[in-house]
């Protein structure tokens, strides 16, 4: 099966409403002229937004599938990242370990190693010293000058309050808008 590619209409999506906008008032006259040439008018208009609204869904199911291609290959690309710092965080950790037990074994003289193409240097961590919290401790186990408590927005409770309110809306006691309820989006089903 070939597909026959789409014509392209230079009318714009605006221009084409507009003129079935005029087209459908002169419909709804009562003069009968003015009903035949704007029914005729309508179905040389018919095809052009036809043609219009065909292109504008081919574009949008190819940049659809061109999105698509582009999210599975950012996360095989990301997968492929993953598999490398992994593999970098394993046998960084292999050296280490190994350079540890040649300073075990050798002293401060173990502490570097030299190839032909590159050096190792076994070097203490600066900046501040690590701490072990305990993992297996809740939060409210710790002693309260450990814990940091941090307000959050309990969006539901606003949700269900801007609902159950006469108005839609709810106010702080300043009469400040807090919420309000939005109405419901739209949103196209191609086919």
């Amino acid at each position: 099966m070939t597909a026959t590619p789409i014509k392209p209409v230079k009318e714009t999506l605006d221009d084409l409403e507009q003129q079935l906008e005029l087209i459908i008032q002169y419909l709804e006259s009562d003069n009968p002229e003015e009903k035949a040439i704007a029914l005729a008018i309508f179905e040389e208009l018919e095809p052009l937004l036809e043609n219009k609204i065909d292109g504008y869904v081919a574009r949008i199911n190819c940049l659809k599938a061109n999105r698509d291609f582009r999210q599975s290959e950012a996360k095989r690309i990301a997968d492929l990242a993953k598999h490398d710092t992994a593999a970098i965080a394993w046998l960084t950790d292999k050296l280490l370990g190994f350079m540890e037990r040649r300073v075990e074994q050798l002293g401060e003289r173990g502490r570097k190693l030299e190839g032909k193409l590159s050096k190792v240097s076994l070097c203490n961590n600066g900046g501040k010293p690590q701490v072990w919290i305990n993992p297996e401790l809740e939060a409210e186990e710790f002693p309260p000058s450990y814990v940091k408590l941090v307000p959050t927005l309990d969006t539901e409770q606003i949700r269900e309050d801007a609902i159950a309110s006469d108005t839609g809306e709810i106010h702080d006691r300043n009469g400040r808008l807090i919420a309000k309820l939005m109405p419901k989006g739209k949103h196209l089903r191609f086919s």
